[in-house]
């Protein structure tokens, strides 16, 4: 009898575990990449991303033990594709912001974003352009390259999801 009831209270317990395992909420992921090569994201969630300080304590958590100069770095004129991998979107907004080598934002943080609406099957691409603005911050560069901080915000299921990606260009 007893091998009966703890039988019983093991399928109880894995068909528990089993419904809710179904139900769980995925966390949106994005693949970016430059030619063919994949960009590393760094994920916002739908918190803590409308704050300079939160995106710059995000940064500097990211590159705790790497050098900025190992990031990759982006030609101006090329393109950067975005892709959603498990989420629905009609558009992206695309912030271009120039950090320095202690992960601060040094570029003006209320700038208008690119929007981009052709989202194609979820894919979505941009090009990463020179501006004369850049000449401006030209003490922060390492190696004659600016730190860029791409943040791509985009609306999921009423909710403003972000996300990231650190890049160097290539100066005039």
């Amino acid at each position: 009898m007893k091998k009966i009831k703890y039988s019983f209270i093991m399928i109880s317990l894995l068909l528990i575990l089993a419904s809710c395992q179904s139900k769980r909420t995925q966390e949106p992921a994005i693949n970016i990449s430059y030619n063919s090569k994949e960009l590393k994201p760094i994920y916002f969630g739908d918190r803590n991303n409308k704050e300079k300080e939160n995106i710059e304590e995000t940064i500097k958590n990211i590159m705790v033990g790497k050098r900025f100069i190992d990031l990759p770095t982006i030609d101006f004129g090329e393109k950067i594709e975005m892709e959603a991998l498990n989420f629905d979107t009609n558009e992206f907004e695309i912030y271009d912001y120039i950090v320095d080598e202690n992960g601060n934002i040094v570029s003006e943080y209320n700038v208008v974003p690119f929007t981009i609406t052709s989202v194609d099957d979820g894919k979505a691409e941009f090009i990463i352009e020179d501006s004369e603005d850049l000449d401006s911050y030209r003490d922060y560069r390492v190696e004659g390259k600016s730190i860029h901080c791409l943040l791509f915000r985009s609306k999921i299921n009423n909710s403003s999801f972000a996300f990231a990606t650190l890049v160097l260009s290539n100066n005039k």
